[in-house]
C-alpha cells in the first residue's frame, strides 16, 4: 500500500511539473533574463525581456580589452641639402583598440515558439575613439636633439617629418614620437541573427549570434583634430589597411542565458 501511494504521489507530482511547463508563457515584459557573453565585442553582460513569443528586447555592456595592431609606416623627410640627417625611415606605430560599448537590440523570433531562430536590429553605442596611436623614431629624435636649437631649421622640424599612416599624414613631436587616435560614429547601427533566447524556456541556455555594426569610415586624430588626408600616400602596412578598409565591425557572439523569473 505504501508503495502504491508513492508512485501515486511521484505520478501527480510529474504531471504537475509537465502541467507548469506547459503554463510557461511569454508576455509583455512578464519574464527578465540575464546573460553573460564573450564576443568580438569582447566580455559583455547584459538583460533582456520577452514581449510574446515574437519578440525579445535586450541592453547590454561590451569591454573589450586592449587589442594591438601594428604597421611599418614610410616616414617622409622634407630636408633640405646641407643637414645631416638620414632621409630614409620607417616608424613602428601601434594602434590600440579598447573601448567600451553599450547595445540595445530588439530580437525578432519569425516562427515564435517554434523555433529560436531570430533575427536582431538596434545598435550600438560607445565613445568616439576607437583606437589609441603610438609610435617612435630614433632618427627624428636625434633631429631634434641635434637641430632643434638651429635658428634656421629648427623651428620648422616638426613640419619636415611626416609618417604616412593610409592616407594620413602623422607628424612626430620633439621626442621622436607618434601620438593620434582613430575615431568612428559614436551611435553605429546593428543587424545580425542567430539561434537561441535570451530569456530561456527553462533557467539557462545558450545562444550563438553573428552579425555586423556600421561604423563608417575610420578617421585619424591628432591634438583633438582630424588630419587631413593626402591623396598621394600609398601605404600598405597592417594598421593602414585596417584604416582604410574597416567600415563595417563583424560581430561574432558566444552567450550563456539565464531567467531570473
Amino acid at each position: 500500500m505504501k508503495k502504491q501511494l508513492i508512485a501515486c504521489f511521484a505520478l501527480l507530482m510529474g504531471i504537475a511539473t509537465a502541467s507548469a511547463q506547459e503554463y510557461y508563457e511569454r508576455g509583455v515584459f512578464n519574464h527578465v533574463g540575464v546573460n553573460v557573453s564573450a564576443s568580438t565585442e569582447g566580455i559583455g553582460v547584459g538583460v533582456a525581456a520577452p514581449i510574446t513569443d515574437y519578440l525579445e528586447l535586450s541592453a547590454g555592456v561590451n569591454f573589450l580589452p586592449g587589442i594591438k595592431v601594428k604597421g611599418d609606416v614610410n616616414v617622409d623627410f622634407n630636408i633640405p641639402a646641407g643637414y645631416d640627417i638620414p632621409t630614409e625611415d620607417k616608424v613602428k606605430i601601434t594602434g590600440n583598440f579598447k573601448r567600451t560599448t553599450f547595445d540595445v537590440k530588439l530580437n525578432v523570433y519569425p516562427f515564435g515558439d517554434k523555433s529560436s531562430f531570430f533575427l536582431a536590429g538596434g545598435m550600438s553605442i560607445g565613445g568616439k575613439k576607437m583606437a589609441e596611436l603610438t609610435g617612435h623614431s630614433d632618427v627624428v629624435s636625434a633631429a631634434f636633439t641635434k637641430y632643434g636649437s638651429d635658428p634656421v631649421i629648427g623651428p620648422q622640424l616638426k613640419d619636415m617629418f611626416i609618417a604616412e599612416l593610409d592616407k594620413y599624414d602623422i607628424k612626430f613631436d620633439e621626442k621622436g614620437d607618434v601620438n593620434g587616435d582613430i575615431r568612428v560614429k559614436n551611435f553605429r547601427p546593428y543587424v545580425g541573427l542567430g539561434v537561441g533566447r535570451l530569456v530561456p524556456k527553462h533557467r539557462v541556455g545558450f545562444r550563438f549570434e553573428a552579425g555586423c555594426q556600421f561604423m563608417g569610415k575610420l578617421k585619424v586624430y591628432q591634438d583633438n583634430k582630424e588630419v587631413k588626408i593626402n591623396e598621394l600616400n600609398d601605404s600598405d602596412d597592417d594598421l593602414s589597411k585596417i584604416i582604410d578598409k574597416w567600415t563595417v565591425y563583424p560581430v561574432l557572439k558566444l552567450t550563456i542565458t539565464g531567467r531570473i523569473f
